[in-house]
């Protein structure tokens, strides 16, 4: 690739090769992330513009995702693996980035296609596929190219740990060896992460060709009455959400499976995160079959539970439907939401958010409450509790923004602030989990902030005047490459 095609092909604001390239009206293109998270810069003035050509949008523009630049950046990728997009440069281009097409073990150097040509080739310069940490091969303490993997402390060595150093008298092999041995324990789990995702897609396929198609039509509509097919229809559009959320987790999986057992470098495969095989072996199988069969005895004429229906405990705390915006879905249990590419149709009504919010049905007046939610990998999210009056509608009804709410939020490239009022205070630190606690006392006019790691992180605590009954308050964003954004109650209770 041309330096003066890779410069069309770069992201104005990263400067990197475009990911996910969108576009805003006035034909100026930028990485999907990028241009949200500057948009999200502009909220508060209310004055959005072009960062290059500076036009300015009365209105959040809307991105129009650039299909042809998408596919040149692919089809060019794909066709010059040499010059890959995957980050790694070349460390004697100083004047301008090139990819790396290698990297030498012996100089910690990555080296473009033209600094490989006049690059050493004795023995002791190993060559290997590009990687952004080629030091990671040689002793921390020797300095010398890790050869051999010790058995009894499951560590790569060099050389000098095997005949004089720690290691010395360890049983010890090969780095090939036990390089190859892995990739044999990796294909096996591919073999069963294929046949999974296969599963996978033929569940979904088979609810799109008898689910929503089937439900909406008016044969169906004669065989069950009208509410019940709408009930149907959204169990389908739930289910085949759930199952395509799953799927990308799997497949996910399998590309970094996949790229360890590509690598020429067996150094990278053993340093690999192990393969937890209770993951990939989960027991959640059977709950998806059990949903799946029951998804089909509902559609076959069973009784069919409302996607509302939930205990008449009024203490449990879950989502209420009838806030809940149509860019998101709800689960039978009201215990999960996920962003749904798909209009929700549900009625507009005052109360209901514009925007991909939603509130509780618990309404905490006094006392003492705590909730647990877990949050998915990626996308943005936010948590926390609003009064139930708040505005419903326009940018100043995302929790946070307005004097009548209070969350907790979580922004692109793992940013993570506490927000009340357009009032912003960020953490100079990432979560190590993804599992958070929100404890509420009312009278106190106290809500704090937990991430339940280990050992459980104290976060934040905002203080406030609480005027109004207050609903836990749950808010989720889109996210790139088709991933999901969801959050889930775990756990909720009174302590009072």
């Amino acid at each position: 690739m041309s330096a003066d095609l890779r410069d069309e092909l770069k992201c104005p604001i990263c400067l990197e090769i475009y990911t996910d390239p969108v576009n805003l009206t006035c034909g100026h293109n930028y990485c999907r992330a990028c241009i949200e998270h500057l948009l999200d810069t502009q909220v508060e003035s209310r004055a959005y513009n072009c960062p290059e050509c500076r036009m300015t949008f009365l209105a959040r523009p809307v991105l129009q995702r650039n299909i042809a630049l998408c596919n040149i950046v692919k089809i060019l990728s794909s066709a010059n693996p040499e010059q890959s997009v995957s980050g790694v440069h070349c460390t004697y281009c100083i004047y301008f980035t090139v990819p790396a097409v290698q990297s030498c073990l012996h100089c910690e150097a990555s080296l473009c296609s033209n600094h490989l040509r006049v690059h050493s080739r004795s023995a002791e310069h190993i060559l290997t596929e590009a990687t952004e940490d080629p030091g990671k091969s040689k002793c921390s303490v020797h300095k010398e190219i890790l050869k051999y993997y010790c058995i009894v402390d499951n560590t790569c060595i060099c050389v000098t740990c095997c005949l004089a150093g720690d290691h010395h008298g360890h049983q010890v092999q090969p780095l090939e060896e036990v390089s190859k041995k892995k990739k044999e324990i990796l294909l096996t789990v591919l073999r069963i992460l294929f046949s999974k995702q296969a599963k996978i897609e033929n569940q979904i396929q088979d609810l799109e060709r008898r689910g929503p198609k089937d439900a909406g039509n008016e044969e169906v509509t004669i065989q069950f009455p009208h509410r019940r097919g709408e009930k149907v229809l959204y169990k389908v559009s739930s289910l085949i959400q759930l199952l395509q959320i799953k799927r990308d987790k799997v497949y996910k999986k399998i590309c970094q499976l996949e790229e360890l057992c590509r690598s020429s470098n067996p150094v990278s495969v053993l340093l690999a995160q192990e393969i937890d095989l209770h993951e990939i072996l989960d027991g959640q199988d059977e709950e998806w079959e059990e949903c799946y069969e029951k998804l089909h005895d509902d559609v076959a004429g069973d009784e069919v539970v409302a996607p509302n229906s939930r205990s008449k405990d009024c203490l449990e705390l879950v989502l209420d439907i009838t806030t809940a915006a149509n860019n998101i879905l709800v689960s039978d249990d009201l215990k999960s939401m996920y962003w749904s590419e798909v209009y929700q149709n549900r009625p507009e009504t005052p109360n209901r958010f514009q925007y991909n919010q939603i509130l509780s049905n618990q309404v905490f007046s006094s006392g003492r409450h705590c909730w647990e939610v877990e949050t998915s990998d990626t996308g943005d999210w936010r948590l926390g509790v609003a009064y139930g009056k708040m505005e419903k509608k326009g940018d100043q009804s995302y929790f946070g923004e307005n004097d009548k709410s209070w969350c907790l939020r979580r922004l692109y490239k793992n940013q993570y602030s506490v927000i009340h009022n357009n009032m912003v205070a960020t953490f100079p630190h990432t979560f190590s989990c993804n599992r958070f606690r929100i404890f509420l006392d009312y009278e106190a006019g106290e809500l704090s902030f937990y991430e339940l790691s280990s050992p459980i992180r104290h976060l934040h605590t905002i203080n406030a005047t609480f005027t109004q009954s207050l609903h836990a308050a749950f808010g989720i964003g889109y996210w790139l490459c088709g991933e999901h954004c969801c959050l889930k109650i775990l756990h909720q209770g009174s302590l009072s």
